[in-house]
This record gives C-alpha cells, structure tokens and sequence, in this order.
C-alpha cells in the first residue's frame, strides 16, 4: 500500500518536532530500524500523534518489528483522533481497500473527509473524485469542484487536471475554456500524457484572443500552483 510508505518518507523530509522523532528519522534514513523503532515508540507514549504516526508506520511495514496490521490501525487511530492528518488519510485507504480491517467505503469517506479538512492533499483530491463519480456518495459536481481547487492549489497535477476538465464541460463551475487552458497546462507541461491530449483539443476551441488569455493565466498560475506535485 504505497500511501503508507510516502506519508513515512514524506516525514523523513520534514522537520520532525521533537528530539527522539529527529533521532529515529536518521535511524530510519540508516536503516537502523531498531533505534528508530525505539524513538518512535519513545514519542507515541509521550503522547505524540506523530510518534505515533510513525511507529504505526514500522508495524504496517514490518521494520523493526513484525508486522502486525492491528497494532498499525490502532496507532493510526490514536494518532487520527488528534487530528493529525497523515493518519486519517492512511485509515481512509486501508478501510478503502480492506488493508488490515474490514473494508467499509462509509468509514474510508468519513476519514478521507477528516483529512481532507485536516489539509491533507491527496485526500483532497480522493474526496473530489468521490463526488464526481458519485460511487460512495451521491454525485456532486459542486462539491467535487471545491475540493478539486483545493488540491489543485496546493499544487496536485492529477487535480489542476480534473478540476480543468470541469471548466471544460462546465460541471460544477462555469464553462470556461480559459480557466481549463490555465489549470490543465501545468500537468500538461509536466508531461502528463493525458493532460497534453487535453490541451490539444483546447487549442481547437480556443479564439486567437481567448489562447492568448489562456496562456497568461496559465503563467500566472504556474507561478502561484505549480508545485509540480502527483
């Protein structure tokens, strides 16, 4: 389950808060998965929601320990009933998937919407997909939008797509081939395959005056979104 490795290393690049977390992080980087098992452990019974998050993380992965899928959800759980954000969004796709419990599409949108709330970004994006597919929830084109943008701001390629296709066909916004030109280009200059197709056709429907708007925009928003995130 990829969410559960990138949240750990997404960790290992930050700045951790406390120093057992900043011991332990060096220890994971070493491969030294004892030393980081006992700082993380050290943090999650201080209380630390990110101790937590990361020990749960060693148990989900078997390092340092045997894997033990139960004890990861019941950290993951602790660490999300603080809110801690990471965590919320790992319980949505383990309770997406059947990861380590019963698989329960509700329990797996109640998380992603707490982490969405919470900040979370790909949460963000899972949660617009959700309402644009209508699969677990009934189908929001509106909803899908807001949470579309707000991925996409936070610089999220798969979103500033989906969200430029909804001003495309005009779902749940405003139709407006300038504001799709704008969003799609940046994954598209990422090399999206699938966002170059869509800029393609754009080009097709978009007036010399409306193209030259466009491309401004875009520049504008490369500048402030273009994060180059997944």
């Amino acid at each position: 389950m990829k969410r559960i490795v990138l949240t750990l290393l997404g960790l290992l690049m930050s700045l951790p808060s406390s120093a057992s977390i900043a011991d332990g992080i060096q220890a994971y980087h070493e491969g030294n998965f004892a030393i980081a098992l006992k700082e993380f452990r050290s943090a999650s019974l201080r209380g630390s929601p990110e101790g937590k998050h990361l020990l749960a993380s060693l148990y989900y992965e078997g390092h340092g320990v045997p894997r033990d899928l139960a004890k990861a959800v019941q950290l993951f759980s602790e660490a999300g009933e603080a809110g801690y954000a990471p965590s919320l969004a790992n319980l949505a796709l383990m309770y997406s998937k059947g990861d380590g419990v019963t698989r329960d599409p509700g329990k797996a949108f109640t998380y992603a919407q707490r982490a969405a709330d919470a900040g979370d970004v790909q949460s963000q994006f899972n949660l617009a997909q959700s309402y644009r597919r209508g699969d677990v929830v009934p189908q929001d084109h509106s909803k899908a939008a807001y949470w579309y943008k707000k991925a996409a701001e936070s610089g999220s390629l798969s979103a500033q797509n989906e969200y430029g296709l909804l001003f495309a066909q005009g779902h749940g916004v405003a139709l407006d081939y300038v504001q799709a030109y704008a969003w799609i280009s940046m994954p598209s200059s990422a090399g999206n395959p699938q966002s170059k197709k869509n800029i393609d056709q754009l080009l097709q429907i978009l007036s010399p005056v409306q193209l030259a708007q466009a491309r401004q925009l875009a520049s504008e928003y490369a500048s402030k979104y273009g994060m180059q995130k997944p």
